[in-house]
């Protein structure tokens, strides 16, 4: 297996072959700072989870990596292998839009992403289908709360990564409200100025 993406949690091999396609392992590799029975309990539990969001965000609505094989013994995804470019490198006002209207199918489904970053998203070489990727810090949640505090993300992201892409929180907004509706946009926005302030106020204490 080629490394392509090592991370503080896992690893990303590229396999050249998975019955007869294309695919990438995402592995999960022991911490020798945990106790070896609970980080095996950990990566066991975290492999499962992510597969099972995986499958989730397609039920959603939302395009994402094909899982193919789940090894929780070696707390291993055998996923399908998108070939495409980080959205966070051709960002457009067009991209900024279609990621607003994923974020919100995926929140209509009550899933939060839990890291909902440009670098999460990636653009197909072959039919520039937007894929988004990496549900390992992903839960279920209804609370509007939980949903703004994806959009704040992502908004800092763009007001700070992306400052020189004009509109690119704007266009976001108006991505997800074309699918999550006025009423409940502006809820969730109302919630983001909130938790803005909070830290505003956390700051000056």
């Amino acid at each position: 297996m080629q490394l392509l993406k090592k991370g503080a949690e896992a690893d990303i091999y590229y396999i050249a072959e998975w019955c007869g396609r294309p695919a990438v392992a995402k592995v999960r590799n022991p911490k020798p700072y945990r106790h070896h029975a609970l980080d095996l309990s950990i990566r066991r539990q975290r492999t499962v989870h992510e597969a099972g969001f995986l499958s989730a965000a397609k039920s959603a609505g939302v395009s994402a990596p094909f899982v193919y094989f789940v090894d929780p013994m070696n707390a291993e995804i055998i996923m399908e292998h998108v070939q495409g470019v980080p959205a966070r490198e051709i960002l457009t006002p067009k991209l900024c839009f279609e990621i607003g209207s994923y974020a919100a199918m995926l929140h209509l489904f009550g899933i939060v992403h839990g890291d909902l970053t440009t670098s999460n998203f990636l653009v197909g070489c072959a039919d520039r289908r937007l894929v988004v990727l990496d549900f390992g810090l992903s839960y279920y949640s209804e609370r509007t709360e939980d949903m703004a505090v994806d959009v704040r993300l992502i908004k800092e992201v763009f007001t700070s990564a992306h400052i020189s892409v004009r509109g690119s929180f704007l266009n976001f907004i108006r991505g997800y409200e074309s699918v999550a509706g006025n009423k409940k946009t502006a809820k969730i926005l109302a919630n983001v100025k909130e938790i803005e302030q909070r830290g505003r106020y956390a700051r000056m204490a």
